[in-house]
C-alpha cells in the first residue's frame, strides 16, 4: 500500500526516468529476441563460432587473467560485497538503501536461478576450461547479478560522492565487459547467456532504482545540489 500511496504522489518519469525506461524497453526487446533465437536453436552456430573467436584472439597466457576475473564474479565474491556493502550502510543508518540492495539481490538470484534458467533449460558449453562448473546455461546468473549490483552500488556511491560519479560508474562497467568475456572465452557461458543476462539486470536496476528514489526522496532530486549545499554551509 505504502508503494502504491508513493506511485500515485510522484511524476512515473522522475521515479525511473525517461532515458531509464527507453534503456530498459530496449533491453527486454533485446532479452526477447535473443530467448527465441535460444529457443529456436538458431543462435547455436553463432555462439558456437564467437567462442572460437574468443579462444583465437588471446594469447594462450589469458587462460590465467580469464579465471581471476571469472572467480571475481563468482558468487561467493558478489554475497560477500553484498553483506559488506549492507554492514556499511547499516551503519551508517542508510536503511532505504540497505533494503533496496539486499530486495535487488535477492530477486535477481531467483529470478535467474529458480525462474529463467529452468525456462530455458540451456546447456552450457562443451570443453570448459574450468572445473566444477554445473546447472543451465541461459542466462548467465553471474552477469545479471554482478551487473545488477555494481550498477546500484555505483548509483548509491555516485550520489554522495557526485564528483566520482564518472568513476564509480566506469571501473565496474569496465570489470563487467572483462568478466563477461571471460565466462565465454572459459567456455562456462555461450556469448549471448551473457548478453542476455546484461539485459536482465539492466532492468532489474532501472526498477530498482525507482524504489529506491520511491523509498527516499532525496534521490529525486539533483545529487549536485546536494553537494552545493554542503559547500555553502561551509
Amino acid at each position: 500500500m505504502k508503494i502504491k500511496h508513493l506511485l500515485k504522489s510522484q511524476n512515473f518519469l522522475d521515479i525511473f526516468g525517461k532515458y531509464n525506461l527507453i534503456s530498459a524497453f530496449f533491453c527486454i526487446i533485446i532479452f526477447s529476441i535473443i530467448s527465441g533465437q535460444v529457443i529456436s536453436g538458431k543462435i547455436n552456430e553463432l555462439d558456437e563460432f564467437l567462442l572460437g573467436k574468443l579462444n583465437g584472439i588471446f594469447p594462450s597466457w589469458f587462460i590465467y587473467i580469464a579465471k581471476v576475473l571469472y572467480f571475481l564474479g563468482e558468487a561467493e565474491v558478489a554475497v560477500f560485497i553484498v553483506l559488506f556493502s549492507l554492514g556499511i550502510l547499516a551503519w551508517k543508518k542508510c536503511w532505504s538503501e540497505a533494503q533496496v540492495v539486499a530486495v535487488s539481490s535477492l530477486t535477481v538470484l531467483l529470478l535467474i536461478d529458480q525462474v529463467l534458467k529452468p525456462l530455458f533449460d540451456r546447456d552450457r558449453p562443451l570443453d570448459r576450461l574450468v572445473d566444477n562448473i554445473y546447472g543451465r546455461s541461459y542466462p548467465s546468473g553471474h552477469a545479471s547479478g554482478n551487473l545488477l549490483l555494481y550498477l546500484l552500488l555505483a548509483y548509491i556511491l555516485a550520489f554522495y560522492f557526485p564528483k566520482l560519479k564518472v568513476y564509480l560508474y566506469s571501473i565496474p562497467i569496465f570489470l563487467l565487459i572483462l568478466m563477461g568475456i571471460s565466462s565465454a572465452y572459459l567456455r562456462v557461458h555461450w556469448v549471448s547467456d551473457i548478453l542476455a543476462a546484461y539485459c536482465v539486470g539492466y532492468f532489474l536496476f532501472v526498477i530498482s532504482q525507482g524504489f529506491l528514489k520511491l523509498l527516499d526522496k532525496k534521490y529525486l532530486k539533483n545529487p549536485h545540489s546536494k553537494a552545493k549545499t554542503e559547500k555553502s554551509h561551509n
